[in-house]
């Protein structure tokens, strides 16, 4: 039985680390999501200062005008992208931490019935012991004395 126990409860620790891992690489997704969001919001602001600098300097066609507006309309749909792939992520790191949460509890459930069956084990080790202590005492005492 003690052995099963073990090996459950190796088994609960592997399921944690895993969850642990996989965890740390979902942060770091996420997290890289998040900084390549935040990058293109400061590219489009420093674009759109660039272009205005520039269109005040001269005087621009309505070609470039254009142009500027469309790769400015790329670069917010390539933000709004950016930004749901960092929520989608994100989602994904929460679902990750929730795993972490159930793997951990269920290791600690694993120790605990260990801890609990060792318990039992020890009160019905010292429970014999104690019953082969007094049924020596008790035969000592019925011995005639010699």
């Amino acid at each position: 039985m003690a052995d099963t126990l073990t090996l459950l409860h190796e088994q609960a620790q592997r399921a944690r680390d895993e969850a642990l891992l996989a965890l740390r690489q979902a942060e770091a997704r996420a997290q890289a999501a998040r900084a390549q969001a935040r990058d293109l919001g400061d590219y489009q602001q420093q674009y759109d200062r660039r272009w205005l600098e520039s269109f005040r300097q001269q005087a621009t066609g309505m070609a470039v005008v254009q142009a500027h507006q469309q790769f400015g309309l790329r670069l917010q749909e390539a933000i709004g992208q950016q930004a749901q792939q960092a929520a989608v992520l994100d989602a994904r790191l929460a679902a990750a931490r929730q795993r972490v949460v159930e793997q951990e509890r269920q290791v600690a459930k694993v120790a605990r019935l260990i801890e609990r069956r060792q318990a039992e084990r020890q009160v019905r080790e010292q429970r014999a012991e104690q019953k082969a202590m007094d049924e020596f005492g008790a035969q000592r005492h019925r011995m005639p004395p010699t």
